[in-house]
């Protein structure tokens, strides 16, 4: 800096040296911190007159004083806020006066005066963009330097373009989230005096809402006054920035006022009450007074109120806005719109069900969106279903807005960058029921369009929209009915799901889905399959997952895991090369180790029955290892069903080398619940009778069971392949997958994995198979066996 700004600036040093010295004897609050505000004022108009001087004339910008000091309410060492507002950003000569400017300045405060500065620099036309924390602190901006008349502008802009009600939901948000973080309530032994309840901030809040809703804003009170002082002197103990009045500093505090410290931090407890109040009741005064929400809804008297013949999606995001609000929604069942602003209805929904109610409650759901209205009383026929079309879907919706954010769909859903459109998808996915003569999905992918064009949203918007809607039972089926740790379901999945987006808005949606069918749909074990699938599918997407099995390259990783694990390595190897390619993918090299103990036995005329909880998915694994003979699945499958046992899953297995060992692991549960330990005896009790000769038809028959009866209503597909997977649908039974499994076990196929679960309100299950020699099926062979059954 120049000489004479140099000297200007000490001066003021010297004053602010003062100024600070004058406190702790006569202490006080706004009065000092005016005084404090002013010294900077002049340091500022100081630099601004030297560099107006060395530039030869004055440039057309305004230098504002914002935030804390733009109120004039600067503590000893609160930082100075700056913003620059220029007539014209592409004048060169003003950018270098700018830049010298905040280099000079930077000087000033930071080298002379020891105070922080932060820079802004704003346009006028930046006014309609700027979010809540930006505008706060112009709303309190003042003139330092500069032009007048650039200043009234901005305010001028600042004040057209106020987004109500968006405005007072951020700012009330603001408050909750630090009282959360500082202090609840005034009524705490060491507070926050700027941010927690009863804090200066509360009272700087209650004005902004004031300003916002068209008021005046307050004046500053007795124990406003009284709140500053004493963060003054905290500030000036400090000797730096500090808001949280500890006990060490309260003591200080206190033998500086001469009082009793109790006695003065219960006297700023009452301050701090009268500010929160203020706060509080300013707050309540959402509902008593007129103001603008938005520009298509106003809020009168508590209730907001749509005005006539207004954009549909402006509307809705004022019905969004006054929600959040807590405002009552004016009843009504039709209102007159204009046409639909897509953008800015999705806005709408993305909010939620309470938004979506009250869209509904107002009549604005019908207008803009009545293809989800018509739902309404539309019964679903699938019978697991507890409600009507219409309630499901506002369920979706809640089941979405839910998710715990520490969970992996949580992880999911903070990964999106905008969830509007996989909102709009859940509002469109069911609503092709209404047509009987063609799959939902199908219809509902036109009705997406539709929607989609009525609301001028674009074309990728549109297309995503529409794949939700066809695809958003694909990922159900596939958890449901597929192995989904094996590479031909993720390669069969991902042809469908071609991006990471799709995939990550299609496991959303699939988990809410299921989820609000009924209180019992969504399982812990469905969540881990799916979780599992979308794992698998992001990995292949990605690029980092291999697409072929190589089973050999398998082979390889597990022989080196297991080598020099006390074990003899020439009876691993053999054992690993005797193991089909399924196994190799799917099991872990500590569960191979186990198994090969269990085979040994096996081989040895002793099967192992080995039982483990899996809390995480309410379920049980039952692994059986025993010597292969004609029939066995269906057997052990038979047991499971004696004893009322829900097969889950299966992974089977059979040693290629003879004999040959057959190692399955069933999934099984009790009533939704892993199985109870009295249950696991009789289970693995029966299980060993059976596996040493006992007829499994004798064990159903004393429990009740008819062992002769076969499957007849069924229906069924066919998808080729080595192995090939065999999908039934029929009524719901826990015996099932035992009679399907013995049919097949009849035609001499072999089994390789199972899913046993619910669809569309029937029991549904998927068989991989092959033939004889583990050679593929034909849809012939297929359709020759199941006939057996018709």
């Amino acid at each position: 800096m120049e000489t004479s700004i140099s000297t200007a600036i000490q001066t003021l040093a010297e004053e602010r040296r003062k100024l600070l010295e004058e406190l702790p004897a006569d202490p006080s609050g706004l009065a000092w911190c005016e005084r404090h505000a002013a010294i900077a004022d002049r340091a500022i108009q100081d630099v601004y007159r030297e560099m107006c001087s060395e530039f030869g004339e004055e440039p057309q910008l305004s230098i504002l004083a914002t935030g804390g000091y733009g109120r004039r309410e600067l503590s000893p060492y609160s930082d100075i806020d700056i913003t620059v507002v220029p007539e014209d950003e592409s004048s060169k000569e003003l950018d270098g006066f700018i830049r010298k400017l905040f280099q000079n300045v930077h000087t000033a405060f930071e080298t002379g005066l020891r105070l922080r500065v932060g820079y802004a620099y704003r346009l006028i036309s930046d006014a309609p963009g700027l979010d809540a924390v930006t505008r706060t602190g112009l709303l309190d901006a003042r003139l330092v330097a500069g032009s007048k008349s650039l200043t009234k502008r901005l305010a001028d802009s600042l004040s057209l373009t106020m987004p109500v009600g968006e405005f007072l939901i951020a700012k009330i948000e603001e408050r909750e989230d630090a009282f959360e973080r500082h202090n609840e309530t005034a009524l705490v032994v060491e507070p926050n005096l700027k941010e927690g309840a009863g804090g200066l901030r509360s009272f700087h809040c209650a004005n902004w809402l004031r300003e916002a809703m068209g008021e005046r804003p307050a004046k500053p009170s007795e124990a406003f006054d009284h709140v500053l002082l004493m963060r003054n002197l905290l500030h000036w103990k400090a000797g730096k920035f500090q808001d949280l009045l500890t006990r060490s500093r309260q003591a200080e505090i206190a033998d500086i006022l001469g009082i009793d410290m109790y006695e003065m931090m219960s006297g700023l407890a009452a301050s701090g009450l009268e500010l929160h109040e203020e706060f509080l009741r300013t707050k309540d005064k959402l509902h008593e007074t007129r103001f603008e929400i938005s520009k298509a809804v106003t809020a009168l008297r508590g209730e907001a109120r749509i005005k006539p013949h207004v954009d549909g999606g402006e509307a809705a995001v004022g019905i969004a806005l006054a929600t959040q609000l807590g405002l009552r929604i004016e009843e009504s069942s039709t209102v007159p719109t204009e046409g639909v602003s897509g953008p800015a209805a999705i806005f709408a929904i993305s909010k939620g069900e309470a938004t979506l109610r009250n869209l509904d409650r107002c009549g604005l759901l019908q207008a803009i969106l009545p293809e989800l209205t018509e739902c309404r009383t539309l019964m679903p026929r699938d019978t697991a279903h507890e409600y009507t079309v219409f309630e499901h879907t506002l369920r979706v919706v809640r089941n979405i807005e839910n998710i715990d954010p520490a969970t992996p769909l949580g992880q999911i859903k903070a990964s999106l960058n905008d969830i509007g459109v996989l909102m709009l998808a859940v509002l469109l996915h069911d609503v092709g029921k209404r047509d009987l003569d063609a799959p939902h999905s199908e219809a509902g992918e036109v009705a997406a369009h539709e929607v989609c064009r009525r609301w001028g949203l674009g074309d990728d918007a549109r297309k995503l929209v529409a794949w939700l809607v066809r695809e958003h039972l694909s990922m159900a089926r596939t958890v449901r009915l597929r192995d989904v740790s094996a590479p031909q379901t993720v390669e069969e999945f991902i042809e469908i799901v071609d991006d990471k987006e799709k995939l990550d808005l299609l496991t959303l949606l699939t988990y809410a889905d299921i989820a609000a069918v009924s209180s019992s749909t969504w399982t812990p074990a469905l969540e881990s399959f799916l979780i599992e699938l979308h794992t698998r599918a992001s990995l292949r997407l990605s690029g980092d997952e291999a697409p072929e099995l190589d089973t050999n390259a398998y082979r390889r990783v597990l022989l080196k895991e297991l080598s020099g694990k006390d074990v003899d390595e020439l009876e691993v190897q053999s054992f690993v090369e005797s193991l089909p390619a399924h196994y190799l993918v799917s099991t872990d090299p500590e569960t191979v180790r186990l198994h090969l103990r269990f085979a040994n036995r096996a081989r040895g005329g002793q099967p192992a029955v080995d039982v483990v909880q899996r809390l995480t998915l309410s379920a049980t694994d039952v692994t059986v290892c025993a010597l292969d003979r004609p029939g066995l699945l269906s057997q052990m499958l038979g047991v499971f069903y004696a004893l009322d046992l829900t097969l889950v899953g299966l992974r089977a297995c059979t040693t290629e080398t003879q004999p040959a060992v057959a190692l399955d692991v069933f999934t099984v549960s009790f009533g939704g619940r892993p199985i109870p330990a009295a249950t696991v005896r009789q289970m693995v009790t029966a299980m060993e009778e059976v596996l040493g000769g006992k007829s499994v038809d004798d064990l159903m028959r004393s429990r009740g069971k008819d062992a002769d009866l076969r499957q007849r209503l069924f229906q069924y597909a066919y998808v080729a392949g080595n192995p090939g997977i065999i999908e039934i649908r029929a009524p719901r039974g826990r015996g099932m997958a035992y009679r399907f499994s013995r049919l097949l076990a009849e035609q001499g196929w072999n089994v390789l994995a199972a899913r046993v679960g619910q669809w569309a309100g029937n029991g549904a299950a998927a068989f991989y198979v092959t033939g004889p020699g583990h050679k593929a099926l034909t849809q012939e062979q297929i359709d020759t066996a199941l006939a057996t059954l018709g």
